[in-house]
């Protein structure tokens, strides 16, 4: 059985991001980067603290 309730999200703080439109996620020295479908690149500062599968959020410290 599959449960798909949506996108991840990318939590920071009080901040979610959606990440619906992210093809890859890159951990780096300084952050995340994060490459959209259409090769825009975010850099987003932290670093992943929790990856909460069941609620499709990952955490960032």
């Amino acid at each position: 059985m599959c449960l798909d309730y949506g996108p991840f999200k990318l939590v920071s703080d009080d901040k979610e991001t959606s990440l619906e439109n992210v093809a890859s996620l890159l951990i780096e020295q300084d952050g995340l980067k994060l490459i959209d479908n259409f090769g825009k690149i975010e850099i987003i500062a932290g670093k992943i603290c929790e990856i909460d599968l069941l609620n499709q959020r990952i955490v960032l410290a």
